[in-house]
């Protein structure tokens, strides 16, 4: 299993990354960057024929990291930081939008992104896709983040229930994703956090193999961020690993 990682141990959190194949794609299309002296952390999903999604997903991340080397987001006033993520995800799409244009072999491209940001106590979160945020303490799994997908507006609903979203031949129909329009909607959300919590990034070849409550399970079992990242790459892979899986995790030491 080839893993690729990048890791960090700041003042407030503990940060793990790892990035895997998977066992049924020849290549990786999911890209992540941790940014831990600025307390960002990103994953992105591509989509796109040839190397097309791979293209997409490098060019968001990379998108970031120079939107975020020239726009501070802390110290900023709180109410700011929603408009600084948001224009963040917003000059990501139009990036991998015009790089889809640019060439025959792009067009059609897209890719997921999540961006994670944690103040201290607050964690700041806005993203477009599926690619999906936990947050896990000693008694629950929550997901923070709200799939942009068919099935979860059908869910949201009351049409289908999440067992039958996972098993859906719809799952994996987005209803928005980063490239594939000039303009998208970004979702923010902010939560505040508490010592010993765990965040979770994470993209679809992780949650579609495992279930919520065994991603619980190894995330609480886990001593150290790298060993739950590798432990739960081994998992979804075990499972049948039917698409790349990228897996963040920041585990909460201090407020």
């Amino acid at each position: 299993m080839k893993l690729f990682t990048r890791k960090n141990i700041s003042t407030n959190e503990s940060v793990f990354g790892m990035t895997d194949v998977g066992m049924k794609r020849e290549g990786n299309e999911d890209a992540f960057l941790l940014l831990p002296e600025k307390h960002l952390y990103i994953v992105s999903d591509g989509m796109g024929g040839h190397n097309a999604g791979e293209v997409a997903s490098q060019t968001a991340v990379d998108a970031l990291q120079v939107f975020f080397d020239f726009n501070a987001i802390q110290p900023i006033p709180e109410e700011s930081k929603e408009e600084v993520m948001i224009n963040a995800v917003h000059e990501a799409n139009r990036q991998v939008f015009e790089k889809g244009l640019s060439a025959p072999e792009y067009s059609g491209m897209g890719c997921t992104l999540l961006v994670a940001f944690i103040d201290k106590s607050t964690l700041h979160v806005c993203h477009v896709g599926d690619s999906r945020l936990y947050v896990i303490d000693k008694k629950k799994i929550i997901q923070v983040s709200t799939d942009h997908s068919v099935v979860m507006e059908l869910v949201q609903a009351g049409q289908m229930t999440k067992a039958e979203a996972r098993h859906s031949y719809l799952k994996n129909q987005l209803t928005q994703a980063l490239g594939t329009s000039p303009v998208v909607r970004p979702e923010y959300i902010q939560r505040t956090l508490k010592k010993g919590d765990t965040v979770l990034l994470c993209t679809d070849g992780l949650w579609d193999m495992l279930s919520d409550e065994e991603i619980y399970t190894i995330v609480r079992k886990g001593a150290k961020p790298e060993e739950i990242c590798s432990k739960l790459i081994s998992k979804a892979n075990e499972a049948g690993g039917n698409d790349n899986i990228t897996v963040v995790i920041a585990t909460i030491s201090g407020n």
